[in-house]
């Protein structure tokens, strides 16, 4: 049996990021699924912005350091933004993506091993303030839950 993380609401705590990439390089698990809402609050936000270039000196460069030091152990790492994490970002976490560091999910179906993994990112409307990734899977008129199966095919591809 493989060994895999799933992790989320790091929500850009960098002890949180230390802890997790400690716990991958000594334990060497074969997939990461990072969940969502990964960046910190008010990232995005200008009178908020507290890092500058979170994805890129923490994720980016955490994530390379680990592919040099794991090598052919490097996982499988699979992720998605969260409901915090400003839609914004995804153009930075495609670099990653062309780095070979991780790969965004959302929207896809990505195969491991005997698992098919389906990446959504958002979730139905909280009754806070709307964010990027709010949206109804259905309709605004229906009680909010998972999009029938015979119509879930056409969102992964």
């Amino acid at each position: 049996m493989s060994l895999w993380f799933f992790v989320s609401d790091l929500h850009g705590h960098l002890s949180r990021y230390e802890k997790l990439f400690n716990l991958i390089y000594f334990e060497k698990p074969q997939v990461v699924l990072l969940g969502g809402d990964l960046l910190p609050a008010g990232y995005g936000n200008q009178k908020n912005f507290t890092h500058p270039s979170f994805i890129h000196s923490v994720l980016q460069e955490g994530f390379n350091t680990l592919k040099e030091k794991l090598s052919s152990d490097y996982p499988n790492v699979l992720l998605i933004l969260g409901n915090d994490d400003p839609r914004a970002e995804e153009q930075e976490l495609a670099e990653g993506e062309e780095l070979g560091l991780w790969s965004n999910i959302h929207l896809r179906k990505v195969v491991c091993g005997d698992f098919t993994i389906y990446g959504y990112a958002c979730v139905p409307p909280t009754p806070f303030l709307l964010k990027d990734w709010e949206r109804y899977d259905v309709s605004q008129f229906v009680d909010v839950g998972c999009i029938p199966p015979e119509e879930a095919g056409i969102l992964f591809q």
